[in-house]
């Protein structure tokens, strides 16, 4: 299971959040974790992809890369 990355910079971008460094202080981990949980070398968690869902206002579903 990856994160697709365009769609949490669309909603980023939507948000107001500026950077990933700042999406990072605003969900308390570190930008190495961010980057780590955006890479497409990593899967994520459910937690951390249902924490990112919720913190960004849609479903995990949505921000879930298709194949």
């Amino acid at each position: 299971m990856k994160i697709n990355k365009f769609k949490v910079l669309e909603l980023m971008a939507k948000n107001k959040i500026k950077s990933q460094s700042e999406l990072a202080n605003l969900l308390g981990i570190s930008k190495n974790q961010l980057s780590n949980i955006l890479s497409d070398k990593f899967n994520p968690i459910k937690s951390n992809i249902n924490e990112l869902a919720s913190f960004l206002g849609v479903s995990p579903l949505d921000i879930i890369e298709k194949k």
